[in-house]
């Protein structure tokens, strides 16, 4: 039986480990090809985290959400295009979006208007830099719901082909 760790600044992916009950030896057995001796190098940071073994230690620990960690902190791609999502709720998620929605139909008109030209003028942009925080938004909710739905898959909460589908 593998020691539990006393380490004081534990990286995510020893922390998610962890939370989920596993020692380095269970959860080598859980993800193809990384041995407890990689596992120890690539939660320390004694060696680079490849998004390979992000996504392997994501679906061996049911935690979708190491992924977008991962982007959004380590690469150096996504640290400039993806957006953190926020781990939520059904209910909250729903309420986001609907409003984030809600809000955009209201500005579907302006819209548009900015559009229908083809261009964005000086005169529109401030209008037109406002529709796109909302686009964002939506964009954010979307996304955390795709999170949503992967955690719920991945824990047998819901089928795995709603996700695929």
């Amino acid at each position: 039986m593998g020691r539990k760790s006393i380490r004081e600044n534990k990286s995510v992916y020893m922390l998610t480990r962890e939370q989920n009950g596993l020692t380095r030896e269970k959860a080598s057995e859980l993800i193809d090809g990384i041995t407890p001796s990689r596992l120890e190098k690539l939660e320390s940071g004694r060696t680079v985290v490849q998004p390979e073994d992000v996504v392997m230690m994501a679906r061996a620990y049911k935690e979708p959400g190491l992924c977008n960690y991962y982007c959004t902190h380590e690469c150096a791609i996504g640290k400039k295009s993806t957006p953190v999502l926020e781990e939520k709720d059904l209910p909250q998620i729903a309420i986001e979006m609907v409003n984030r929605i809600s809000e955009l139909y209201q500005q579907k008109e302006l819209l548009l208007h900015i559009a229908e030209d083809g261009t964005v003028s000086e005169d529109e942009y401030a209008e037109f830099s406002g529709l796109k925080q909302m686009i964002d938004k939506l964009t954010v909710s979307a996304q955390t719901l795709q999170l949503w739905l992967e955690k719920a898959a991945a824990t047998g909460e819901v089928d795995q082909d709603l996700i695929s589908g």
